[in-house]
Order: C-alpha cells, then sequence, then structure tokens
C-alpha cells in the first residue's frame, strides 16, 4: 500500500487516512499515547469510516486508563469492521496490538488477520469493561475473544477472574482450568482457581492449587498465607 500518494515536502504531514492511521501507529509503537490520539483523530477527520483508526486510538485511550472513551472506539471498530483494509495494513496493526500471535504478521491470509485483529478488539474491550467493574460485561466480550481464538490462555484466565468477581467460583475454576491446559506454569491461574475453592469450601483442592503456587514462585506471599491458614482449617477437620 502506497502511504502518500502525492508528492509532500519534509515535515508537511500527510492528508490522508491511512498515512495519518499508520503515524499515529508509529506513536504506540513509542509508548506515546496522547499523541497517537490526535493522529488518529486526524485521520477519523479524513475518513470517519476507518476502522483501523478507531481501533488504533481505542488502543491509544485504554494505555492512558480512558477506558470508556477506548470502549466507545472499539465499538465503533467492531461495528464498521475490524478487518478493513489491505492486508500490509492490518498486519501493521497486528504487530502492535497486545495478545495477537506472531504467525499474524509472518504469513496468514487475510481472513484468518481479520479474525485475529477483532478478536483483539474484543479482547481490550473485555478489559476496560473489567477495569470499570462491569465484570458480566466482560465475560460476554472474552467468549467473543474465544469464539475465534479458543486457545487464548490470557482470555480463558481473564474470564476466569471476571467469573470470580461475579461469585461464579464453578465457571471460574472450568475457566482457569483451560487457562492452565495452555499454560500450565501460570501461577496467577493457579492462584486465583485455589481462591475459587476457598469460595465453594472446597478446602482440600485449594490447597493443592496454593501448593503449586508456591512451587512455581516460592516467594508468593498470598499462597503461603493461604496454606497455613488452609492447614489450620484441614488439622481442625482432622481433629472432629
Amino acid at each position: 500500500m502506497v502511504l502518500f500518494d502525492r508528492p509532500h515536502r519534509k515535515n508537511e504531514p500527510p492528508d490522508d487516512a491511512p498515512a495519518l492511521a499508520a503515524l499515529g501507529d508509529a506513536c504506540i509503537s513509542r509508548g506515546e499515547f496522547a499523541a497517537a490520539v490526535t493522529w488518529f483523530d486526524k485521520a477519523l477527520d479524513k475518513d470517519p469510516r476507518s476502522a483501523h483508526a478507531y481501533a488504533g486510538k481505542g488502543l491509544a485511550l485504554k494505555n492512558l486508563g480512558r477506558n470508556k472513551e477506548a470502549l466507545e472506539c472499539y465499538a465503533a471498530a467492531l461495528e464498521i469492521d475490524s478487518g478493513r483494509g489491505d492486508t500490509r495494513h492490518k498486519k501493521g496493526v497486528a504487530q502492535k496490538a497486545p495478545g495477537i500471535r506472531k504467525a499474524a504478521v509472518t504469513g496468514r491470509d487475510a481472513a484468518e488477520t481479520k479474525d485475529l485483529l477483532s478478536a483483539d478488539a474484543w479482547y481490550d474491550k473485555a478489559v476496560s469493561y473489567g477495569a470499570r467493574g462491569e465484570f458480566q460485561k466482560a465475560v460476554d466480550c472474552f467468549d467473543k475473544v474465544l469464539e475465534i481464538s479458543p486457545d487464548n490462555a490470557d482470555a480463558w484466565y481473564n474470564k476466569g477472574r471476571a467469573l470470580g468477581k461475579l461469585g461464579k467460583f464453578s465457571r471460574a475454576i472450568a475457566s482457569f482450568d483451560r487457562a492452565l491446559a495452555l499454560r500450565p506454569d501460570n501461577a496467577d491461574a493457579w492462584y486465583y482457581k485455589g481462591t475459587s475453592f476457598v469460595a465453594i469450601r472446597k478446602i482440600p483442592d485449594a490447597y493443592a492449587c496454593f501448593e503449586k503456587v508456591v512451587t512455581l514462585q516460592p516467594g508468593h506471599e498470598k499462597a503461603l498465607s493461604g496454606l497455613t491458614e488452609l492447614a489450620k482449617v484441614l488439622e481442625q477437620v482432622r481433629k472432629k
């Protein structure tokens, strides 16, 4: 794709949406999120239907802690079609977005790249909902991610966290199991699986989870404290 379709002088900003959005991408790659928002806004002034610009702006806003605005941008991107644009353009966004697999930028075809970008938009939307305490909406968005990318360990883990916040502990445990099947060394998943077992009074199962955490991270203070407390509970049960 040719980003600049006319000659321009040095230091003169481009005036077409793809080039302006590309400048936003570059700012994100440098961690300059406020500047990225400015460039994506300029791109949207040129093309109000640029899913690329909306998705990029959403990512920048999320990193600035402006979660409500980020959600609005992701919703707009998904409504338009998060896969809009040519393959090179989509791969460039994929390289800068969290959670996208390396394969998405090294040779998958356009349809698969579109799906991965859509999954990433849903993932960030879920994280934004979680940050606002809207956990059921977060779960719904993680489900969208998992429809597209069922082997996304992070989505299974974070879905479990959101379900735990909703008090749906059995479902949370099932999500942590899926996350751990994909990434068995995830100490956090073992820990929160353990706390979910505590919540439904399955103490031996919780104890085993905390033991696994300590095996993976010997200095994990919360798991060590949990083991101490659960040992007392198990001792009391044995004495009865």
